[in-house]
């Protein structure tokens, strides 16, 4: 704006230049309005994002969320082959400033704890809800201590990925219905799957559809009253609202989608394995944020308050905090 205001201007002197009255109106237009560009505020930039910590050896870190009452980040580690009901599961506890605080805050086979191989996780109240092949577990968020087990395995749940709480009290799961052999290979058992939790914590088929390729991250979007989908394969975020047939594809990008973090003013979070970015879904396109990095982001979580985002990448085994703007 200030660019075009003062391109125009210099044209509007030349052209009422034509007597002393004539340029001293010139002139106090000019005059004006060049001290109204000289107070107007000039727009801040965004700094560019910094790495703040990283802290690798965290295992096979496909998941992580940001509690703001403990003011730490856990991660899920899966602790070896996705899928596999090994026991070998565990939960790193890392502080806000990037710092790591327990290697096993908790840990499959320990102190009553069953955990298998935890992948997506959120945190209501003082519940680390964390997704385990085929079951959602709560654990408490200040000790660790086992606190519930939902069974989504009746309803048909084979490989859990990713979930998050909807506008009823109950939560959005995503299954990619994939089935872990002996050998550690996985193969496709049937299309994907969105499963609904209740408050009741009874569990139902909310989707099931060939549009669902491998899905992901995933994340309930208050604001378009939709659940927000990072499908593994395939180029495009997609966006189911409750009811419709199918998900609709909303943003194309490199593929290989993960982690989706739907943040309360509503910005949402999508990473990317195959450009290695955090990105932000803004409208119909993905506007990268963070990136790229130099590991593969499996997932990445907000801390509002500091203005900081941990990221965390399956591949690398590292944990990495980095600035993050508005």
């Amino acid at each position: 704006m200030v660019t075009t205001v003062t391109a125009r201007h210099p044209h509007t002197v030349h052209l009422r230049v034509m007597g002393s009255r004539g340029f001293r109106r010139t002139t106090k237009l000019f005059t004006a309005t060049a001290c109204l560009v000289l107070a107007a505020p000039l727009r801040a930039q965004t700094p560019a994002p910094e790495r703040l910590a990283a802290v690798d050896h965290v295992g096979d870190a496909e998941a992580v969320v940001y509690d703001p009452a403990t003011d730490s980040y856990f991660v899920s580690d899966v602790g070896g082959d996705p899928g596999v009901k090994d026991g070998n599961g565990a939960i790193v506890r890392i502080s806000g400033d990037g710092k790591l605080q327990d290697r096993r805050f908790i840990q499959g086979g320990k102190k009553g704890v069953t955990l298998n191989a935890p992948m997506g996780s959120r945190v209501r109240g003082d519940t680390l809800w964390v997704l385990d092949v085929d079951v959602l577990r709560g654990f408490d968020t200040h000790s660790g201590k086992p606190l519930a087990t939902v069974d989504l395995a009746p309803a048909g749940a084979l490989f859990l990925n990713d979930f998050d709480f909807g506008p009823d009290g109950g939560s959005y799961a995503s299954d990619m219905r994939l089935r872990t052999g002996p050998d550690g290979k996985m193969a496709p058992v049937g299309p994907g799957r969105i499963y609904h939790v209740g408050a009741d914590r009874r569990v139902s088929v909310a989707l099931e559809s060939p549009a669902l390729v491998f899905p992901d991250g995933i994340g309930w979007d208050g604001r378009g009253r939709r659940v927000i989908i990072a499908p593994f394969q395939g180029n495009a975020v997609q966006a189911w609202r409750p009811g419709a047939a199918g998900p609709d594809s909303v943003a194309g990008g490199k593929g290989r989608f993960d982690g989706v973090e739907v943040e309360r003013d509503g910005r949402i979070l999508i990473t990317s394995w195959n450009d290695s970015t955090v990105s932000t879904l803004e409208g119909g396109r993905l506007v990268h944020r963070i990136g790229p990095l130099s590991m593969t982001p499996a997932d990445a979580s907000v801390d509002a308050r500091r203005g900081r985002v941990g990221i965390v990448s399956m591949e690398a085994g590292r944990f990495e905090l980095w600035s993050w703007s508005p």
